[in-house]
């Protein structure tokens, strides 16, 4: 049981070492062809976007790829993604809306407020791309995914070159507008026979809205902890370039989160589906996440430095003690994650939410107590014991359903 879904993250794993090596040259040459406090600007703006991002996608997807799972009749599923896809449609323009009267309204983008439009325009492309992902994940061909994946990046990285440190913020962001809907095209083409329209039903999607309200509720708040929270304080209390400081460090740690987002998005359909095992294949996962979370620690504490320079260069050494700090929450992070996805296969949004709640207060008021203190460390602190305290309330919450279960 174990093995597709193992073999399906080692694809991802493949291809995300593909793309870190990208991101680690287009990461170098933004940090050095924009300079630390437009770096910081651009860490901020997307930042924000994926907050907005996170709206328009609301849960939908992970729902979606949970109730198409579920489905024995392709045809089933077939109506799951249509009717998911055009919910997520009009998410996506309402949450660009949004975004954009919060870019009139914040203070700290007044300097910045076209280059941020530019950039909440990805919002819908996004979550078509999106919407491919949920049939590529329920089939259980992640290869297709990944090498989409690969051709965003890429085709920013050649034009970045081709162009230059002389494209500034705005021209970054069109950029990579222009890459994503050429890429995408690619993904509509092999994927278009997966989205029937005729199968359009208005009652699913109010249903599958209803479905996905409790999850988009918890990523909203988890995104809010997770991004928004420290960029707009770390902004407000001590300025731009700690911005891109803090942001290239916590850039190296989420990319450090890929392979267990890539282990669980390959399990997750199974463990939403009926099939027996389910527990053993748990117990496995576990043991993975652990091993690997222990050994990412371990290299980063190495090699934090060398990391550092590649990336950002002299210029950007206040993140090496940031970024050693950051990645203890790469355990508790690796943990949640398969106890997460673990219960929402047992229908456990609403238990999420719960949990989302309780972190975002307690990364509020402690980033706010933490930051004008200890500045960026006092950020990366405050990561930690969020991860720390989502991980222990997931862990419960998911004991308490099992034993319903059974």
């Amino acid at each position: 049981m174990l093995k597709i879904p193992l073999l399906n993250t080692i694809v991802q794993i493949l291809g995300k070492m593909v793309m870190v090596g990208i991101s680690l040259l287009t990461t170098g040459m933004l940090t050095r062809g924009l300079g630390i406090k437009t770096y910081g600007e651009f860490i901020l703006i997307t930042s924000l976007l994926i907050f907005f991002d996170t709206l328009s996608d609301f849960g939908t997807k992970i729902i979606g790829v949970r109730e198409a799972a579920r489905e024995v009749d392709e045809k089933n599923s077939q109506k799951v993604w249509i009717n998911m896809a055009v919910l997520r449609v009009f998410l996506a323009l309402f949450s660009f809306g949004l975004g954009v009267v919060f870019v009139y309204l914040w203070p700290d983008l007044a300097e910045v407020r076209f280059e941020a439009i530019v950039a909440f325009a990805m919002i819908l492309f996004t979550s078509i791309a999106g919407s491919l992902e949920m049939v590529w994940q329920t089939k259980q061909r992640m290869a297709e995914k990944v090498l989409v994946e690969i051709l965003f990046p890429t085709v920013f990285l050649i034009g970045f070159i081709y162009f230059g440190a002389n494209l500034g913020l705005v021209g970054v962001f069109w950029l990579y507008l222009v890459a994503r809907i050429l890429t995408l095209g690619l993904g509509l083409g092999r994927l278009r026979k997966s989205f029937n329209f005729n199968l359009i039903d208005k009652q699913l999607i109010f249903k599958l809205m209803s479905l996905s309200w409790p999850m988009g509720v918890y990523l909203l708040l988890f995104t809010a902890y997770d991004r928004a929270i420290d960029a707009t304080m770390i902004s407000r209390f001590l300025g731009k370039p700690e911005v891109a400081m803090y942001g290239l460090a916590y850039k190296i740690y989420s990319s450090l989160l890929q392979p267990a987002y890539y282990l669980m998005n390959s399990l997750f359909p199974v463990l939403s589906s009926n099939v027996t095992g389910k527990k053993i294949l748990f117990g496995k996962s576990l043991l993975i996440m652990v091993v690997a979370s222990v050994g990412v620690i371990v290299g980063v504490q190495m090699l934090a430095p060398l990391m550092v320079n590649i990336l950002g260069g002299s210029e950007f050494g206040g993140s090496i003690p940031v970024l050693r700090l950051l990645i203890f929450a790469v355990f508790f992070s690796y943990i949640g994650h398969l106890l997460g996805f673990g219960l929402i296969s047992k229908n456990g949004q609403k238990e999420m939410v719960i949990l989302g709640i309780f972190v975002l207060v307690f990364n509020f008021v402690a980033n706010l107590w933490a930051i004008p203190r200890f500045g960026m460390m006092g950020a990366a602190g405050v990561t930690v014991a969020s991860e720390a305290s989502a991980m222990i309330l997931m862990g419960w919450f998911l004991l308490k359903k099992s034993k319903i279960k059974t």
